[in-house]
């Protein structure tokens, strides 16, 4: 990643088309003004229930903004960074509707997490109580399967965002051919979207446990044999931040804008002195 500023925008929403108008602009009016451009999900659909987080095809580029070959021109005029979105897949994905199917007897039934895969002996109160919660729900849906089948699915996020075992094969094979895709179109990063979601682990808050770490460095160490920079979003404490920084190439610096206003509301510069001094060098300043 070039040390410039970055541009982070959905393609459809800053250049009024798709990835032809935005490629127009960085090559037109903006020449220059950009050392890359983070592509929010650009896959099928980029409209779902989590504004494009929740792909139904991870390796398809939404038809409505373009095709690879368009992203790949796109890499020619601009560095491009790329979401890769490990947690989850869309409850409408190939997979999960094989799973919904055919149930336990769908290749992919071992793809999804369910509730009783983590604690196949059930779990307290302080067992649920314990997880790591970005909703003030509790991160499982029970549902009918297709095949009649019912299950209590992991959903972190919501109902139609079903959790993968990151450790199953074909979990295993789904991310490393995003990663040869992405490769292929000539992205240079990818933004390891809700990593810290991605190990469970009954006992544990199941958010960034040292599982979670041996997991973002393998990924790391897969993409980067590709060529490909990682950069790893986590929304926790500061020195989270700093420990992942060690393992990963890029975090992001979420602290470095508050403390620099307040500095200049309070007077008071030596939070900021404190966290220049202390901060990971290798961050991307949002």
């Amino acid at each position: 990643m070039k040390n410039q500023v970055q541009l982070i925008t959905y393609v459809d929403r800053l250049a009024g088309g798709g990835f032809g108008e935005l490629n127009g602009l960085l090559k037109g009016p903006l020449i220059g003004v950009f050392g890359g451009v983070h592509l929010l999900p650009f896959f099928t659909p980029i409209d779902g229930a989590d504004a494009g987080f929740d792909p139904i095809d991870h390796a398809q580029v939404d038809p409505r903004v373009g095709t690879w070959e368009d992203v790949r021109a796109l890499s020619d005029t601009v560095e491009l960074v790329a979401d890769i979105i490990v947690n989850h897949v869309s409850s409408s994905s190939p997979q999960f509707l094989d799973f919904s199917k055919k149930g336990s007897a769908s290749e992919y039934a071992g793809m999804f997490l369910t509730f009783d895969r983590i604690f196949p002996q059930g779990a307290r109160e302080s067992d649920l109580l314990g997880i790591y919660r970005p909703r003030p729900t509790i991160p499982f849906s029970p549902v009918t399967l297709i095949s009649g089948e019912r299950k209590i699915l992991w959903t972190t996020f919501n109902p139609e965002q079903v959790d993968i075992d990151v450790r199953n094969p074909q979990a295993e094979a789904y991310l490393n051919s995003i990663l040869r895709q992405f490769q292929a179109a000539g992205i240079k990063m990818i933004r390891l979207d809700a990593v810290g979601y991605a190990i469970k682990k009954p006992g544990t808050s199941c958010f960034m446990i040292p599982e979670t770490f041996d997991f973002i460095a393998e990924l790391t160490s897969k993409a980067r044999a590709l060529g490909i920079e990682v950069l790893v979003e986590i929304h926790s404490h500061y020195l989270k931040q700093i420990e992942v920084a060690r393992r990963v190439d890029w975090v992001y610096d979420f602290a470095l804008p508050p403390l620099v206003l307040h500095s200049l509301f309070s007077r008071d510069p030596r939070p900021l002195a404190r966290w220049l001094s202390i901060s990971p060098r290798n961050a991307v300043t949002v």
